[in-house]
């Protein structure tokens, strides 16, 4: 299954601006997949996208996006990657239409590593900035982070180097931050898909 496609299935008018630009990013970074997501635009959603990649505005973002990228061939990625390669696609991670993009070239290693070196990073900062925290700044944030803990299910928090969405936090967790159940990418993706809002619904629930 490409995960890229559920961003596609539930529009019916027009492509927003985000979707234009994630199917540009697709077609050009992780073009194995173009196809089959190109297949689930309507006839006129394939026509406003093929007059949006050849307007003034796509070779814009596409030279913008070139200048502050490394080429990375996503199609061709080593099973492991390298510290080198796994700090360039880091980069790749910060922008939605590109992270999405991108997202079903990366195996389930590749995410793995992806995670562990945001959880370094995040730790990183954190010890930094309870270094810089007075005593009884620390007290309040441990009252805080006990109340927490204490909370009978998981919480899905959405923060800095944290899964952006529920999905994310599934592949990082193994868990449904909305019920804390086990999960896993894949019983995920034949579960639930999203409708027209972005809200995420059961597949036997799709609108028509």
């Amino acid at each position: 299954m490409i995960f890229a496609t559920d961003y596609f299935n539930h529009i019916e008018d027009q492509l927003p601006d985000f979707n234009l630009k994630l199917l540009l990013n697709i077609e050009d970074l992780n073009n194995d997949i173009f196809d089959e997501v190109f297949d689930v635009l309507n006839p006129a959603q394939q026509e406003q996208y093929n007059l949006f990649k050849g307007s003034e505005e796509a070779k814009k973002y596409r030279q913008e996006r070139n200048m502050q990228l490394p080429y990375i061939d996503f199609n061709k990625l080593p099973e492991k990657l390298d510290n080198a390669l796994l700090q360039k696609v880091m980069l790749y991670q910060k922008d939605g239409e590109i992270r999405r993009a991108i997202f079903d070239a990366l195996s389930e290693d590749h995410k793995t590593q992806i995670s562990q070196l945001e959880n370094k990073i995040y730790e990183e900062e954190k010890e930094k900035r309870r270094a810089l925290m007075t005593e009884d700044e620390k007290r309040k944030e441990k009252e805080w982070w006990d109340k927490y803990d204490a909370g009978p299910t998981p919480r899905f928090m959405g923060n800095l180097f944290e899964p952006a969405t529920v999905y994310e936090y599934i592949l990082k967790y193994g868990i449904d931050p909305r019920n804390g159940n086990p999960e896993t990418g894949e019983s995920f993706q034949k579960k639930y898909t999203y409708n027209s809002k972005g809200e995420i619904i059961p597949r036997e629930k799709e609108d028509d």
